[in-house]
This record gives structure tokens, sequence and C-alpha cells, in this order.
């Protein structure tokens, strides 16, 4: 986050810097802290969802099926949250 500025205003710029997604409403589901980071994690209503592209730091953007969570190499901390996610379904 930025100096000053609120997570769902940096949940916001990030997604967008990140994929080029914008929204139109996000959701505040919890925090997570993992190691020496806070996670602040939120549903997003997404009003460009075919557009996503991988920009600034990210090499890739690709949707996956949620059955394949387990398969993924990423952090356990992300899937924690997938899984939480999950469980509202």
């Amino acid at each position: 986050m930025e100096r000053d500025e609120r997570p769902v205003g940096a949940a916001a710029r990030e997604l967008e810097e990140e994929t080029g997604l914008n929204v139109d409403g996000l959701l505040y589901l919890q925090e997570l802290k993992a190691d020496n980071t806070i996670h602040h994690v939120f549903e997003a209503s997404v009003v460009n969802i075919d557009e996503a592209r991988p920009r600034s730091e990210i090499s890739e953007c690709r949707w996956l099926a949620y059955a394949t969570l387990e398969e993924l190499d990423t952090t356990q901390a992300t899937k924690r949250i997938v899984r939480s996610f999950l469980r509202r379904l």
C-alpha cells in the first residue's frame, strides 16, 4: 500500500496496475497474516473480466478451474486465501 492509502483503494489500484482489470465494487473478506505479510483479501466485481493481461511485475494472467488449486506453484498463503473464498460458494 502507498502511504496514507486504505486497503480498498490499494486493492483496486493494484488489480488495475497488475492485470488491467477494473472494479465497480470490492467486498472486504478477511485479513490474513502469513509470515511477515498482512494480506487484505477482497472479493471484486470486475467490469472487464475478458481483458485480463499481465502488466507490471506479473508475467502471466489466466483463469483456472478451482479443482487445480493444489497443483498450483504458489504460496501457502495464496492457497489459504482461495480455499477461504471457495468455502463461501
